[in-house]
């Protein structure tokens, strides 16, 4: 059975599945994905390398602010709607395009943010 398989490759069914199941994986690799290239293509290295330095020495004096902005945001998307949710994934992949540098600075507030609450978090 498994030869089979292998020889087949992978049906139109298990991509569905797999992309239903790991929708918010699929759409943060194509979101990094896009604005990696795109930041080449438009805007250079320079200017995203600095604004992820920049987001990250803000988010490490600020974590709790930007742990309750990234909570309110997520919160935001997740009380809308399926369509709604589809439209705000979609804006995102526009700003990944046109904004590159842009989801670079949130990439270091974040990194910020995670690294000195996981720096404060007492060792188990």
């Amino acid at each position: 059975m498994d030869e089979e398989k292998k020889k087949e490759g992978v049906s139109v069914k298990e991509i569905e599945g797999y992309a239903k199941k790991h929708r918010f994986e699929m759409f943060y690799a194509l979101f990094f994905v896009l604005a990696t290239l795109f930041t080449l293509v438009f805007w250079g290295p320079v200017i995203s390398i600095f604004l992820t330095g920049i987001g990250a020495i803000i988010a490490v004096f600020l974590p709790e602010k930007m742990q309750t902005l990234f909570g309110k945001m997520l919160d935001f998307f997740f009380k809308q709607e399926g369509t709604t949710q589809m439209i705000l994934g979609i804006v995102g992949l526009i700003i990944a395009i046109f904004l590159a540098p842009l989801v670079f600075l949130l990439m270091g507030l974040h990194g910020g943010m995670s690294l000195i609450m996981h720096t404060r978090r007492p060792s188990s």
